[in-house]
């Protein structure tokens, strides 16, 4: 009795191995598509908040210092208004503060109070510097006093706007199509409209920053982010200024 034996062995067909090869192809294409637009939104993610905290930093510096403005500052010193801001040097992109840090008398000499503003941090500027070779805007820090130095406190700014008035006010923000950023709105306690007062008898500053973000990528194509705008806001009770 013979016996016989199969000899046919399995596999795919040229036909089904070109199939599955186009198949896997087509799929690691949408998936690379679909990693580089993930990276695309992160880096864009990672720069707005970069930005954003650098702006903030900018904020809390500008915020405490001017603050101050006007503490224990001596009479008669030309130009300096009683809120210690120095009116002919300020306008609605800088303002220049006066304050005498080291005005509180000595606790073991009390005749040798500092009656000076010449120290470092008494007289400090604060302005947006436009850098038009690089198409650049800082928001920058000077110092007259001491050392005369210059710091750069927040370099991905497209505008900075400062308002000034005599009371506590309440308002909208706006920023227009080419990052302009600025304030609306503005109502005091009682609800009605408050006019802006000038600098040299202000209470009560807002400081607003305009940052924008570029687009990325191609419109229509997919990872394509369109520019987008961040205001930044914060207000300064200028405290020397009120009498309680």
């Amino acid at each position: 009795m013979q016996i016989g034996r199969a000899n046919n062995q399995g596999g795919f067909s040229l036909f089904e191995l070109l199939l599955a090869m186009g198949i896997t192809i087509v799929l690691m294409g949408l998936a690379s598509s679909l990693l580089a637009s993930s990276f695309k939104i992160r880096s864009r993610e990672d720069r707005k908040s970069d930005a954003i905290a650098d702006v903030q930093r900018a904020l809390n510096i500008m915020t405490r210092e001017i603050g101050n403005a006007g503490f224990r500052i001596p009479s008669g010193l030309p130009g300096v208004a009683g809120n210690g801001i120095v009116a002919g040097d300020t306008n609605s992109q800088s303002v220049r503060i006066v304050s005498n840090l080291n005005g509180s008398p000595d606790p073991l000499d009390p005749a040798a109070t500092d009656t000076d503003v010449t120290d470092a941090d008494e007289d400090v500027k604060f302005l947006m510097y436009v850098d038009n070779a690089l198409g650049q805007r800082y928001i920058v820090r000077y110092e007259s006093s001491a050392t005369n130095a210059t710091t750069v406190l927040a370099n991905r700014i497209d505008s900075l706007i400062i308002r000034y008035y005599d009371k506590k006010v309440t308002y909208n923000t706006i920023v227009n199509a080419g990052g302009v950023c600025d304030i609306t709105n503005v109502l005091n306690a009682s609800n009605n409209p408050e006019s802006e007062v000038s600098p040299d008898v202000a209470k009560y500053v807002v400081i607003a920053v305009g940052v924008t973000l570029p687009a990325v990528g191609t419109p229509g194509v997919d990872g394509y982010q369109p520019p987008s705008q961040v205001q930044l806001t914060s207000d300064v009770v200028l405290r020397n200024a009120i009498v309680y």
